[in-house]
């Protein structure tokens, strides 16, 4: 395993964008068309929901220090199962990694460059990722401690200059909310991000210090964020409008006007949205190769991660559009994240209980043979 460090403020910053990632950009729009006015609220809970899994996660790794989510797979359930569950978190990556690439090259194809075709898009955002992988985690972690200033700057004070446009009958349409059945119509929101962030158990051995709380504080800020994100959506845009849009945001930002001169700022969020979605897919590259360098046991990450790119690649085709990515993020996400961020991790735990209390019984026994 690579032989690095990070810091608390590392994993913070590392956590906020890998949640913040392609959330804030891609899900406004199909939250508030769901759950109308109340579409904030959703992210309050979906946040704690979040929070409450991170502790789960951290209780685990709690019991294995140093240890990967790959190797506690096996020392748990043995060299074959546990293999068998560390090659499923390898495809999770993937597919992750992949659905995130897809994001990218969608939202750049749409607003930006509408005649080039998905796959050149593919290939150079995987390339630059691929370098960062080779480069390791701590390069990674580095560029995120950098860049979190900016982005947080550069998309909160254009977003509160949008204020401007505030109007609070956005919020006065008829819609009767009910509490569980909007909970089951946006189940989605606590799959992603949240369920995707199991995947730091491949970063907890990095972690010097302070894990657990910067890795929830992470967590809870980005909730935060992400809730005021989809409030003010709601009160420039409405819901009406804010629900017909893919990237409701990226419209608040091209439609924003400092001055009769400065205008046209959808170029900073485009910015936002590459620097963020770099530093996510990175990480999923990442967590993917260093899966497969300890699983196999190799040496050099760069035999992994440069043919990785073409299954990425390729895998990120899978949807003919944004459409049908979006359609089968609503319909089968949640049940889909709940076998990697619930279901096995709580049979780790219980064969680490089953282990524990083995060795009890092999200890009490002792005296009496």
């Amino acid at each position: 395993m690579e032989n690095a460090k990070l810091s608390g403020w590392q994993m913070f910053t590392l956590t906020f964008i890998f949640t913040v990632g392609t959330t804030f950009i891609l899900l406004p729009g199909k939250l508030i068309a769901d759950a109308k006015q109340y579409s904030w609220l959703v992210m309050v809970w979906a946040f704690l929901y979040g929070s409450i899994l991170a502790a789960f996660w951290l209780y685990l790794s709690k019991h294995y220090p140093g240890q990967s989510l790959v190797q506690i797979a096996v020392l748990v359930l043995g060299k074959w199962a546990g293999g068998l569950v560390a090659i499923l978190y390898i495809l999770y990556f993937i597919q992750i990694a992949s659905w995130v690439t897809r994001n990218v090259s969608d939202f750049m194809h749409i607003n930006l460059m509408p005649r080039t075709p998905l796959s050149i898009f593919n290939i150079m955002v995987l390339l630059v990722c691929a370098y960062a992988v080779v480069k390791g985690i701590e390069s990674i972690a580095m560029a995120s401690e950098l860049l979190t200033p900016y982005i947080f700057v550069a998309y909160w004070i254009p977003m509160t200059v949008m204020l401007t446009e505030w109007d609070w009958r956005n919020f006065d349409i008829p819609y009767h909310f009910q509490l569980w059945t909007t909970i089951a119509n946006t189940n989605y929101t606590l799959a992603f991000p949240y369920m995707e962030t199991v995947s730091f158990m491949m970063l907890f051995p990095f972690v010097q210090r302070r894990l657990g709380t910067a890795f929830i504080l992470g967590i809870i800020t980005t909730g935060i964020a992400l809730a005021i994100s989809v409030f003010f959506t709601i009160g420039i845009l409405g819901v009406n409008r804010s629900s017909h849009l893919i990237y409701p945001l990226y419209i608040i930002f091209r439609e924003m006007q400092f001055t009769g001169f400065v205008e046209h700022l959808e170029a900073i969020i485009s910015v936002n949205v590459l620097f963020i979605v770099f530093l996510k897919l990175s990480m999923l590259f990442y967590c993917a190769v260093l899966a497969i360098c300890q699983l196999f046991e190799l040496k050099n990450r760069a035999v992994v991660a440069y043919p990785l790119i073409w299954v990425i690649s390729a895998y990120s085709l899978l949807f003919v559009n944004i459409i049908e990515n979006v359609e089968w993020v609503d319909k089968y996400l949640f049940i889909y994240y709940t076998l990697y961020a619930i279901v096995i991790p709580v049979v780790l735990i219980a064969g680490t209980w089953l282990k524990q209390q083995r060795k009890k019984q092999l200890y009490h026994g002792e005296p009496a043979a």
